[in-house]
């Protein structure tokens, strides 16, 4: 059997065929170059036939950040829809978010249309028809990009969409960027034959060879002080049982090494925290499971002698500028299939753990456990980052994910959380801020059954565009909790300036790192757009009662922002 016949648009084609492939929503910020989806989308919502659900955004940045979320929870690209130039610009640093955070997102852009005599239908009819035509736009998104493709001929829909989709989904996973012209998106595109939509599945990737299993399982079970960092292997969140399983049959202390998902859980005795520098260098054997910044060089290095074993979907970083971290070994492979490989090699040579693996696992926790958190000297009274987070795992039951984006706070408020179930923790892999309440969103919209919290960082909650973020989740039925971690500057940079200037002239000077002023009054941004009841906390005393209500809030239906005010920034105590 195949597809109908009768020959459609390209703009109505990529609707259909979308939702045929599992694509569940359009977020989009529309503009002069979407007619043919405009009437689309009234066409088939008019029928009552399939398509993706429309999420109109009032900003780009809700837009593929929201898409991002969905994609973190599903691992499925939803399609992200914006306005020629200008609304790629607007996409700004999520963009460098989906990109370094390897998640499949496929996003398309108008151009201005080609034609000026009006004798084909999409041909110019506006000034800035000539003002928006960008001879490379391409350019803009090309370097954060899996491919980029101009959609040249309507007929070609169904095969640029597919390869999309493949190259998206094949690891490691990414965004897409495709353009078409208002004259393409209007003119006919047939469907392929329902066969033929069988032969684009996305690469998969393998696991090791008989000898490289042999070598690596040997090599675990005979160190001395083995040590397995991870960053993004939960995202395949079956891979998390059997990361557990090897752990405890080896005796394999695991640190998580800035997160963006629970890799291992947070409670478990071979949990070896998320220090990123604190076990390499007394490790004789690392193992790095899908992680880009293994440790910091200019602050550790593994030991003489210690043998390093890289197993990734993404082993060299070619995204990346310059980056090398050594490793004896190193392989593009699936680590899931890997972590499967090693357990069945293992299965008949099962030993008991040995006492001094066992020690070493013990002493690699105290160490961890004994080191200073980042921290911010308060006022007596004051409340801190530890203290706030405390009060949110109370918050914590089997329905919660969190969302977090607080640059300073993210390892005091891992230590605190310790989660446990694979699937209720994500993390921005870039660094672009803005990314936590726009990617709760798209959390809430793949899961609705979750209790979504945000915890946000007083610049990442103005960087969201949290005007834009509220409507939506307001508008489209995604209610979320956020807590915003207000200590009233932004603090990532002084940190950086300490860094490097240990006795920094600039730490007095309060006017570069002060940028939100004790009388604003962040929640409101949230209410005033989208409808959010807004909560401000100063005081310990208050922060529980609120916390819990503003959560009852959100099981009502209606989102929630508690903006807690910590006290404003002053010298950070650096582990």
């Amino acid at each position: 059997m195949t597809s109908r016949a009768v020959a459609t648009t390209a703009a109505r084609r990529l609707l259909e065929l979308a939702a045929r492939l599992g694509v569940d929503y359009f977020f989009t910020n529309l503009g002069s170059d979407h007619p043919a989806f405009i009437e689309a989308f009234a066409a088939i919502d008019g029928e009552g036939t399939a398509m993706p659900r429309i999420v109109v955004c009032p900003h780009e940045m809700t837009a593929l950040t929201a898409a991002h979320g969905y994609a973190m929870v599903t691992r499925r690209p939803q399609i992200v829809l914006v306005h020629v130039d200008v609304g790629t610009q607007n996409l700004g640093c999520s963009l460098h978010n989906a990109s370094r955070g390897r998640v499949p997102a496929i996003i398309v852009a108008g151009l201005s249309p080609v034609t000026v005599s009006g004798d084909r239908a999409g041909a110019r009819t506006e000034f800035i028809h000539y003002t928006q035509d960008a001879p490379r736009q391409h350019e803009i998104a090309a370097q954060y990009m899996k491919w980029t493709y101009e959609l040249r001929a309507p007929e070609m829909l169904d095969n640029v969409l597919m390869r999309a989709m493949q190259v998206a989904t094949t690891a490691p996973e990414g965004p897409i960027y495709l353009t078409g012209a208002r004259e393409v998106w209007e003119g006919p595109a047939e469907p392929l034959p329902d066969e033929a939509l069988e032969h684009w599945s996305p690469a998969r990737l393998g696991g090791l060879r008989e000898e490289a299993v042999a070598e690596l399982h040997g090599a675990l079970s005979q160190a001395r002080r083995p040590l397995v960092l991870t960053t993004y292997l939960g995202r395949n969140q079956a891979a998390v049982g059997r990361l557990v399983e090897l752990s405890e049959r080896l005796g394999l202390p695991v640190a998580e090494i800035a997160p963006q998902y629970v890799n291992f859980p947070g409670g478990h005795p071979h949990h070896a925290g998320y220090r990123r520098n604190a076990l390499v260098a007394d490790a004789d054997l690392i193992l790095m499971l899908d992680v880009d910044v293994p440790w910091i060089v200019s602050r550790t290095g593994p030991a003489a002698g210690a043998r390093l074993f890289h197993i990734d979907a993404d082993p060299v970083k070619e995204g990346m500028g310059f980056w090398h971290f050594p490793a004896h070994r190193s392989y593009l492979a699936d680590s899931d299939y890997v972590l499967r490989q090693l357990l069945d090699y293992g299965r008949d040579r099962a030993e008991p753990v040995p006492a001094e693996r066992l020690r070493w696992i013990a002493e690699a926790r105290q160490r961890v456990a004994a080191a200073p958190l980042p921290s911010l000297s308060v006022r007596q009274g004051g409340i801190t980052v530890r203290q706030l987070t405390e009060a949110v795992g109370e918050l914590v039951n089997d329905r919660t994910v969190i969302v977090c984006e607080e640059p300073s706070g993210t390892e005091t408020i891992l230590s605190t959380l310790r989660l446990n179930r694979p699937g209720s923790y994500y993390v921005n892999g870039g660094s672009g801020l803005g990314w936590g309440i726009n990617a709760a969103v798209g959390v809430k919209l793949a899961d609705p059954g979750a209790e979504v919290i945000a915890l946000s960082g007083d610049g990442s909650f103005l960087f969201g565009v949290p005007s834009s973020t509220y409507w939506v989740a307001q508008t489209y039925g995604a209610p979320i909790l956020t807590v915003v971690y207000n200590n009233r500057g932004w603090n990532s940079p002084k940190v950086s300036t300490n860094l490097v200037h240990a006795h920094s002239t600039a730490k007095s000077r309060d006017r570069y790192w002060i940028t939100v002023a004790d009388g604003a009054r962040l929640a409101d941004i949230a209410a005033a757009a989208g409808g959010a009841a807004a909560f401000r906390v100063s005081e310990g005393q208050a922060l529980r009662g609120t916390l819990q209500e503003a959560l009852e809030t959100v099981r009502a239906g209606r989102s929630a922002v508690v903006e807690v005010m910590l006290d404003p920034i002053s010298e950070q105590v650096l582990a």
